[in-house]
């Protein structure tokens, strides 16, 4: 190979990894929470709703950053209000579920809430109550 051939492939190499190790690029650590209206399964899955109407089933779906190694999650459901004596929010249900073995990466189910207003659910391991491992916000009408 001729040198100026290698002279191009490595200025085109370095062209392109320069930005991704000058840049800061961390992965993101967060998980994700997807809500629906419907049961989720593989079609609507990557759907994501944020408004429902009240009384109806909040279907979700909470994905892991990484393959969980706790064999038990909490989720917790709280409603913004400026009624709440302080914080800002009432805690509304929070919920511990034992997670499969083959739900390391993702977790599903529902719940039904019947006041309107702001919600917030996250995800905690049960070796970290302080920092979620997910959280998202969706409305009831």
């Amino acid at each position: 190979m001729k040198k100026s051939t290698i002279f191009k492939i490595l200025t085109i190499a370095i062209l392109v990894l320069a930005p991704l190790f000058l840049s800061g690029y961390a992965p993101i650590k967060k998980g994700l929470i997807l809500f629906n209206s419907e049961p989720i399964t593989e079609k609507n899955a990557l759907k994501d709703q944020k408004a429902f109407r009240s009384g109806s089933k909040v279907y979700y779906l909470f994905i892991a950053p990484k393959k969980m190694k706790n064999d038990f999650i909490r989720v917790q459901v709280f409603k913004m209000t400026d009624k709440a004596p302080w914080g800002g929010h009432e805690v509304q249900r929070t919920k511990d579920y034992r997670l499969m073995f083959d739900e390391r990466y993702y977790h599903t189910n529902y719940f039904t809430l019947y006041e309107t207003g702001r919600y917030v659910m996250q995800v905690f391991s049960h070796d970290d109550f302080f920092r979620p491992l997910a959280v998202n916000d969706f409305y009831i009408e």
